[in-house]
């Protein structure tokens, strides 16, 4: 048995940079080089786009709760 991709998660126009993975809610939240952090489903489903300020246009981590609390650092 070997491991096979559940979906190919699509949206971003730049290089990812950071991603962090919730099963619990079975969210992946993920950040591009220079755009919005995506919120996918673990099946590839698109949700949202999270949209920074014009001073926060690079994000660098990404970390999500089991509570679906979202925390984005960016530079």
């Amino acid at each position: 048995d070997y491991p096979a991709p559940r979906a190919v998660l699509t949206g971003h126009d730049h290089e990812v940079v950071c991603v962090s993975v919730c099963a619990e809610l079975g969210l992946v939240i993920s950040g591009a080089k220079e755009g919005p952090c995506l919120v996918h489903t673990i099946t590839g489903d698109l949700l949202r786009a999270l949209e920074g300020t014009e001073n926060c246009l690079y994000p660098r981590l990404i970390s999500v709760s089991s509570e679906g609390h979202c925390i984005i650092y960016f530079q």
